[in-house]
């Protein structure tokens, strides 16, 4: 994955191995938020999630994964 990032006055390229776009994403960059130290890395990975996921209704995804968590928490798995 290649992207290129303001910092500053400049631009900079930014390369890694390609992460998966889900709201997990989000949710740890949020869950950092309530840190005493939190971890910049995941709080921009959490801006990168919402910059690219103008497509994505996360309303919708979040309810999904709230009802899969207390369906698998009433079947008691």
């Amino acid at each position: 994955m290649v992207r290129l990032e303001r910092q500053g006055d400049s631009f900079v390229l930014i390369t890694g191995a390609a992460q998966k776009q889900d709201i997990s994403m989000l949710t740890h960059a949020i869950s950092e938020l309530q840190k005493n130290s939190p971890d910049i890395v995941r709080i921009k990975e959490g801006l990168f999630y919402l910059d690219n996921s103008a497509g994505i209704d996360i309303r919708s995804e979040i309810k999904t994964i709230l009802q899969k968590a207390v369906e698998k928490k009433d079947t008691g798995t």
